[in-house]
């Protein structure tokens, strides 16, 4: 009797064993599983600061912003901490591998933050580029209204680089001419353009003088697809331009005189209504004109400047015109349109007092 009692009172023991054995089991299988569930939260956590780090910044070619490829060091890091969890959910890594797998992975994406942060622009980047307006179908560029485009008392220089891809029978490349076209005729401004009506090909400069009156000097010239660097010199005083002749007028073509004319009538009528244009003109009223007398060409380089420039100044600018500040005391305006800009609508010049808008038919060509 005793000894079944003793039997019974060890199988009693020994079932609580069996269970207090079972708990203790299952305590340490839940603090491990419980420990692998933190790991995969701060892999989670760590992915989700790389992508909206991704997210909150902002990609270009703008000082601030970040190159387009330096996503690529964000990227390979979300997808090495992705790869870490899905190995953990597939047990295809041991769990007493899983601590210190995951902390390196986790200080490498740190390091791939810091390496994505120095990647950050300085300054901004240039992008070469050349500027095509088809002024025949519609393109232009609106330089602004501003009389100091076109009132010169003294004199003045317009020069600038210019490629023709046609050329047509009657074409605006650079204007601040209006010409109301009634009876009671009046004009305003200066422009150089193309005149190729009835077998002509000149290439000239207009000036209106007086109410409606007209100087326009010209060359003949037909060439397309070729870049040429023009200067039109108004010296109305002849003042002295280092060539001990000076003249009423001088148009250089590559920094060659072609032209010279002296001219009794010099009340030149500037333009105070309108805005100056490339590629096509403006009517009377300040509208942009539909006349089909735009140009389709490319342009760089241009400035206009409030003193007559000698030859030997063409020459400089011409073979150097990226040595142009826009500090120049007798730089009114000027425009490289040498780099694609970032904002079409508020190309600045080189001034810095003045900003022109592309409109219509344009396409900036990346130069590679």
């Amino acid at each position: 009797m005793k000894n079944l009692q003793k039997m019974k009172i060890f199988a009693i023991l020994l079932s609580v064993s069996s269970v207090l054995c079972s708990f203790v089991a299952c305590s340490s299988d839940n603090e491990d599983a419980i420990k692998v569930y933190e790991y995969r939260e701060q892999i989670g956590k760590k992915i989700k600061e790389l992508t909206d780090l991704q997210a909150s910044s902002t990609f270009g070619v703008r000082e601030g912003m970040y190159p387009e490829e330096s996503k690529l060091i964000l990227e390979g890091a979300i997808d090495d901490l992705k790869d870490l969890l899905e190995a953990i959910k597939g047990k295809a890594l041991a769990e007493a591998q899983i601590p210190e797998e995951t902390a390196k992975r986790i200080s490498n994406a740190d390091q791939k933050i810091e390496e994505f942060l120095a990647t950050v622009r300085t300054q901004d980047v240039v992008i070469p580029g050349e500027l095509h307006v088809n002024g025949k179908n519609g393109g232009y560029v609106d330089f602004g209204t501003h009389p100091e485009y076109s009132a010169f008392p003294q004199g003045f220089t317009v020069d600038l680089w210019f490629k023709f891809e046609d050329i047509g029978a009657f074409d605006y490349m650079l204007s601040t001419f209006i010409d109301n076209e009634e009876n009671d005729r009046y004009r305003q401004g200066w422009a150089v353009n193309y005149y190729g009506e009835n077998g002509e090909k000149n290439l000239r400069m207009t000036y209106v003088l007086g109410k409606e009156g007209l100087f326009e000097p010209w060359v003949r010239f037909e060439e397309k697809n070729k870049w040429i660097h023009l200067a039109f010199v108004w010296n109305p005083a002849n003042a002295d331009d280092g060539s001990g002749s000076p003249k009423t007028f001088k148009m250089y073509v590559d920094g060659d005189l072609l032209k010279e004319e002296g001219y009794s009538s010099t009340n030149y009528t500037p333009n105070t209504r309108s805005a100056m244009i490339g590629f096509n003109h403006t009517k009377y009223d300040g509208s942009i004109a539909t006349d089909g007398k735009g140009t389709n060409g490319y342009m760089k380089h241009m400035h206009i400047w409030n003193t007559v420039k000698s030859r030997a100044d063409i020459r400089a600018i011409m073979e150097n015109p990226d040595a142009i500040t826009g500090g120049e005391t007798d730089l009114v305006c000027g425009w490289r349109f040498a780099e694609i800009p970032y904002d079409n609508a508020n190309i600045k010049d080189l001034t810095g007092k003045y900003s022109a808008k592309l409109a219509g038919d344009y396409e900036w060509k990346e130069i590679k």
